[in-house]
């Protein structure tokens, strides 16, 4: 975020006249600041924001408590469970070292970095804006304002003159992104997804489309209910926090309600036949095509959002789930020499800020083992 804005922005809030978006920018800035302590910006630069921020809005912005991660190391280390095979694995944080291929044969240094905060944005007129940790303000689009702020987009609108028009945010394999809508409201997105929206609200709902994963917390307004389509499903919402799930790769898709309630109607249900389900917090929608909503009452929560606080988790998970979410992750195509057995099984968690190598090295054991060539990653 350039100074210009940044005090724009420090006025308008000060001021009363910041709308929702913008407050909803400051805070996450503030809570950046606090968590992080960087800003993308030059030294001198990112102190002046620093001290400008504490010392002139501090007392004005009282953001959420900052989630803290739940899973500390302990001596540095976690452990991963195999199941099914009865081996433990011991899992030290430590710098990378390269899989082993054979019995015989060690394998030259290879690794893969994890993934970063960068994404596309593709403007109405068919423009496209690489988004990275650089800040500023990067498009004006009928009365709307694009700012991106060092891996967050914030999309602040002039209601009395906005014109909205669609844009979309995509993130490759091997990137995330955030955004705050212009309602307020926030959105986290997984690596290989996608959402489509409008940059400004004007209508009886507000509605955007998901591809891959996303994490929603909507800003509450009960006049104009807010619409996730995905998969041709639909998820409305009043003011609540959700996961919905959706990669064509995964065989189901799954809706987990963290806070609030929500309303889920399958592809096939039409909307005058009322075939939707309401979920309550601490449940998951299960979609399956043509097939009836299954709900899981016991859906463990901090797994579903562990890729959002920065982590893998599994419990009780099969190899080839475990390999679509390294695949996205790290950018690379799978290939295996042979099925995995039915009984591999893995439990566990560690920090998707870890190489390649450090996760595959928690996986290898006598019947596992891992070969990296370039982008490709054989499971031998």
């Amino acid at each position: 975020m350039d100074k210009q804005t940044f005090f724009s922005l420090i006025d308008k809030y000060r001021s009363g006249t910041a709308t929702a978006a913008e407050k909803a920018l400051l805070e996450a800035y503030y809570q950046r600041l606090e968590s992080a302590g960087t800003t993308g910006l030059s030294t001198d630069e990112e102190q002046s924001l620093k001290n400008t921020l504490y010392q002139q809005i501090l007392s004005g912005i009282t953001p959420k408590t900052i989630q803290k991660n739940y899973w500390r190391w302990s001596a540095a280390a976690a452990i991963l469970i195999l199941l099914g095979t009865g081996a433990w694995l011991l899992f030290l944080n430590q710098p990378a070292t390269p899989p082993l291929i054979t019995k015989k044969e060690t394998a030259p240094v290879k690794d893969l970095p994890p993934g970063r905060n960068a994404a596309t944005l593709t403007l109405a007129d068919g423009k496209t804006i690489v988004l990275d940790s650089s800040s500023g303000t990067i498009s004006q689009q009928g009365g709307v304002t694009v700012v991106n702020m060092s891996g967050m987009l914030s999309y602040s609108t002039d209601e009395a003159s906005a014109k909205p028009v669609y844009n979309t945010v995509t993130t490759a394999r091997g990137n995330q992104y955030q955004l705050i809508l212009a309602d307020g409201s926030k959105v986290w997105l997984n690596s290989a997804s996608s959402l489509r929206f409008p940059t400004a609200f004007t209508g009886a709902q507000r509605e955007v489309e998901l591809d891959g994963e996303g994490y929603f917390e909507i800003a509450k307004n009960p006049e104009q209910p807010f619409i996730v389509h995905f998969n041709n499903n639909r998820v409305e919402v009043l003011g609540t926090h959700f996961n919905v799930n959706c990669y064509n790769d995964e065989e189901t898709a799954k809706t987990t309600l963290v806070e609030g309630k929500i309303r889920i109607a399958p592809a096939y249900a039409k909307a005058s036949a009322g075939e939707s389900t309401i979920l309550q917090p601490g449940q998951q929608a299960v979609l399956t095509q043509h097939a009836p909503i299954t709900i899981n009452h016991n859906v463990d929560i901090e797994q579903v959002m562990a890729w959002k606080n920065g982590w893998f988790e599994f419990d009780n998970t099969d190899l080839k789930t475990i390999m679509r979410q390294i695949s996205r992750w790290y950018d690379v195509d799978i290939v295996y020499q042979r099925s995995p057995p039915a009984d591999a099984k893995f439990g566990g968690r560690i920090s998707r800020n870890s190489n390649l190598s450090n996760i595959l090295k928690g996986l290898e054991c006598e019947e596992l083992q891992f070969k990296l060539e370039g982008k490709k990653l054989i499971v031998q």
